[in-house]
């Protein structure tokens, strides 16, 4: 399906054989069509919380000829798997910046086994979550979509790395391993360079400050470590 965007395909690819998934904010329903024209998927629940865009993806959905894999929902977010008592195997969650998407899992639940998220902004507040509620990343990917870096993580509440550390939090326990992966080389350079930035513009006196440099320090270490 060539109008697959690079990260929806990466998000496609964290989707393992014969799960139930849930694509939250489906839009135009191009994702959840894939999985199921790919076969990846045995069920897939598309939802969205506005009626247009939910309209346009069901006319997507049976120009596909996937209507009895593909199911539309209605809802904001992700109560309704509890409310109906639908159990999935991975969640997806994307196109919404990190506030948004620690919103919906306020509604976390024991239907859900893992969640695929790729934020418009930064993930360390994601995985900050995923290790107070004590869950494993399962895989991790970095990825660019029209000249925007994402990374792209799958939690999962069984198995997978551990987030132990403030490195882990911030690279990720699996990104910061690959010291080959130049787009990771290149989007932290591009973050410790607006750091800077952002350090001449704000008061010394600032705790914000002492924060930003604690995060320029780590980052300027891993970047020596990746490119050495």
């Amino acid at each position: 399906m060539s109008f697959l965007t690079p990260r929806l395909f990466a998000i496609a690819s964290m989707v393992s054989y014969g799960e139930v998934v849930a694509d939250i904010g489906t839009d135009h329903a191009y994702l959840s069509i894939y999985l199921a024209k790919d076969s990846k998927a045995v069920k897939i629940y598309a939802t969205d919380i506005n009626e247009k865009p939910l309209q346009t993806a069901k006319n997507n959905i049976l120009s596909f000829g996937v209507k009895d894999k593909v199911e539309t929902i209605l809802a904001n977010g992700i109560e309704w798997t509890k409310e109906q008592d639908i159990k999935i195997n991975s969640c997806i969650i994307a196109g919404m910046g990190s506030t948004t998407i620690l919103d919906i899992l306020k509604m976390d639940n024991n239907n859900i086994d893992c969640y695929i998220i790729s934020s418009n902004t930064g993930v360390e507040p994601i995985r900050q979550w995923a290790k107070q509620k004590k869950y494993f990343i399962e895989s991790e990917s970095i990825i660019i979509d029209n000249e925007i870096i994402y990374e792209i993580i799958k939690i999962n509440k069984f198995a997978g790395q551990k987030i132990k550390s403030k490195q882990d939090l911030l690279f990720g326990p699996i990104l910061k391993k690959d010291t080959t992966n130049q787009l990771f080389v290149q989007k932290w350079m591009s973050e410790e360079q607006k750091i800077m930035e952002l350090i001449k513009q704000i008061p010394k006196k600032e705790k914000k400050v002492k924060l930003l440099k604690q995060k320029q320090k780590l980052i300027s270490k891993m970047l020596k470590k990746e490119t050495r």
